[in-house]
C-alpha cells in the first residue's frame, strides 16, 4: 500500500465516530422504554382510542347549533307576471338549526360514546401491560440463552481437557484407544450443542426485537443484567408477592380488562336509552334566510324562524328492532363481563400457582446441581485413579451439564411467571413510573 492510500485510510478511520462501532448495552428498563415507544400493537390500540374520540365528537355535535348555506343559479319563468315573467335567478340560503330535545336519542348516544372511549382507554392500558410482559418474557429468554452458551462453552473446555487426558493415558499405556475415541465423540457432540445454543440466542434476540418493534443499534447490542452467578441463583432469587387472596383482590381493583368490560356494560345501557328515544318526538328550532338576485317581482328575500316537532309515528317496527338489539347488546356485555371475571380469577390463580411451583423448582434444581457436581467430582477421581471407566465419567459430566441447564431454565421460567402474575393482577411496577399520554403514546422520563 502506497503512502497516499495509507494516509487516506487513516483519515477515514479517524473520521468515523468512535461510537459507531460501539456495542450498545440494553437493560430490561431500556428494552421496556424501546418497546413502549415502538411496538406496533400499542399503536393499533392507540389509533382505536383516537377513533373513539372522533365518535364522541360526532355524538356531541347533535346538541350543538347546525349552520348551513347553499346557493343556486337558474332560469325562472312565471306565467303572466308583470313587468317581466322570465329571468335568470341567483339565490342564496342560510339555515341555522338547534336541537332542543329528542328524549334521550342524542344524550344516550353521547353517553354511549363516552363509556366506549373510556373503555378504549383501559384497553390501551392493557396493551401497555401486555407489551411489558412480552418484553420481560423475551428478555429473560435471551438471558437464559446466554447462560446456556456459557454452560456449553464450559462443557466444551472440560471435554477438551478430557480428550487431552485420555490421549495422554493412552500414550502411557494406562487406557485403551476406545477412551480417546469416546472423548472425541463426546466433544463433537458438545460442540454441536454449543452451535445450537448460539443459534437459539440469535432466535431469542429476533423474538425480542419483534416485541421491541425495532432493531436497536442495527442489531449491535447486548443484553445486560445484574443477575447473580449460577451458583447463587437460587439463594438470590426474588420472592413471591403477597398471598393469593390479596392478589385476587388486587386484580379486581386494578385489572384494566375488568374496568373495560364494566364500561362496555355502561355503554350498552346508554345505547338502550338512545334506541328508546326513537319512540318519542324531537323538537328543534330553525331559522332560514333566503335572498334572490332577480327582476321577478314574485321572488323576494324571505326569512323564517320556527320551532318544529318531528314524530315518527310508525317506522315499520324499526325502533322496536333497535331497542331489542340494544337490550341484547346489554345482556351480551354483562355475560362477557362475567366470563372475563372468571377468566381473571383463573389467570391470577394459575399464574400464582405456576410461580409457586417454579420457585420451588429453582431450589430443587439448585440442590440437584450440587449433587451432580459432587457426582462428577467423584467420577473424575475414579477415572483418574483407574477405578472408573470413561463411560462413567461421561455420564457424570453429561448429568452435570443437564442440571446446569435445568437450573438456568427454571430460574428464568420463574422470573417469567412473576411477570405473568404482575400482568394478571394489573399491577405492573414499570408502568407506575412511566408517564403515558393516551393521544401521543409513551413519553420517556
Amino acid at each position: 500500500m502506497n503512502y497516499f492510500a495509507s494516509l487516506c485510510l487513516t483519515i477515514a478511520v479517524i473520521a468515523v465516530p468512535m461510537g459507531a462501532w460501539a456495542t450498545s448495552s440494553l437493560t430490561l428498563s431500556d428494552c421496556i422504554d424501546i418497546a413502549l415507544a415502538n411496538n406496533p400493537e400499542i399503536d393499533v390500540v392507540r389509533q382505536q382510542y383516537a377513533g373513539n374520540e372522533g365518535l364522541l365528537t360526532q355524538a356531541r355535535a347533535g346538541y350543538l347549533p347546525q349552520l348551513s348555506a347553499d346557493a343556486g343559479y337558474g332560469r325562472y319563468h312565471v306565467q303572466d307576471l308583470q313587468p317581466v315573467d322570465e329571468d335568470n335567478v341567483g339565490l342564496g340560503r342560510i339555515r341555522l338549526s338547534q336541537l332542543i330535545v329528542d328524549f334521550g336519542k342524542t344524550t344516550g348516544l353521547i353517553d354511549n360514546r363516552k363509556f366506549t372511549l373510556t373503555a378504549s382507554e383501559e384497553a390501551l392500558t392493557q396493551a401497555y401491560q401486555d407489551v411489558v410482559f412480552q418484553v420481560k418474557r423475551d428478555f429473560f429468554q435471551v438471558l437464559a440463552s446466554n447462560r446456556f452458551i456459557v454452560v456449553a462453552e464450559e462443557a466444551v473446555r472440560n471435554y477438551e481437557q478430557q480428550l487431552y487426558r485420555a490421549r495422554r493415558f493412552f500414550e502411557a499405556g494406562i487406557r485403551a484407544r476406545i477412551d480417546v475415541t469416546n472423548a472425541e465423540v463426546v466433544l463433537s457432540n458438545q460442540r454441536l450443542a454449543l452451535l445450537r445454543a448460539e443459534a437459539d440466542l440469535r432466535s431469542s434476540k429476533v423474538a425480542l426485537e419483534q416485541t421491541l418493534g425495532t432493531i436497536p443499534n442495527n442489531g449491535d447490542y447486548e443484553i445486560v443484567t445484574d443477575d447473580p452467578p449460577l451458583a447463587k441463583l437460587a439463594a438470590q432469587k426474588p420472592e413471591l408477592p403477597v398471598p393469593l387472596a390479596e392478589l385476587l383482590d388486587s386484580a379486581a381493583e386494578n385489572r384494566p380488562g375488568l374496568k373495560q368490560f364494566n364500561l362496555l356494560v355502561d355503554a350498552a345501557q346508554a345505547n338502550i336509552t338512545r334506541a328508546r328515544g326513537g319512540y318519542w318526538p324531537s323538537i328543534d328550532a330553525v331559522g332560514d334566510y333566503t335572498g334572490y338576485d332577480t327582476d321577478l317581482t314574485s321572488l323576494t328575500d324571505t326569512w323564517e324562524v320556527r320551532v318544529g316537532l318531528t314524530w315518527e309515528l310508525f317506522t315499520g317496527f324499526r325502533t322496536q328492532g333497535e331497542v331489542a338489539e340494544a337490550q341484547a347488546g346489554l345482556r351480551e356485555a354483562r355475560a362477557s363481563l362475567r366470563t372475563f371475571e372468571l377468566e381473571v380469577t383463573q389467570d391470577v390463580t394459575d399464574s400464582f400457582l405456576r410461580a409457586e411451583e417454579n420457585q420451588e423448582a429453582v431450589d430443587i434444581a439448585d440442590q440437584t446441581l450440587e449433587l451432580a457436581e459432587e457426582n462428577l467430582r467423584l467420577a473424575d477421581g475414579r477415572y483418574t485413579a483407574g477405578i472408573g471407566d470413561i463411560l462413567e465419567f461421561n455420564d457424570a459430566q453429561l448429568l452435570y451439564i443437564e442440571n446446569q441447564n435445568t437450573l438456568v431454565d427454571t430460574y428464568y421460567t420463574y422470573l417469567t411467571s412473576l411477570a405473568r402474575l404482575e400482568r394478571a393482577t394489573g399491577v405492573v411496577p414499570e408502568l407506575e413510573t412511566r408517564p403515558v399520554d393516551l393521544a401521543g403514546g409513551y413519553q420517556s422520563e
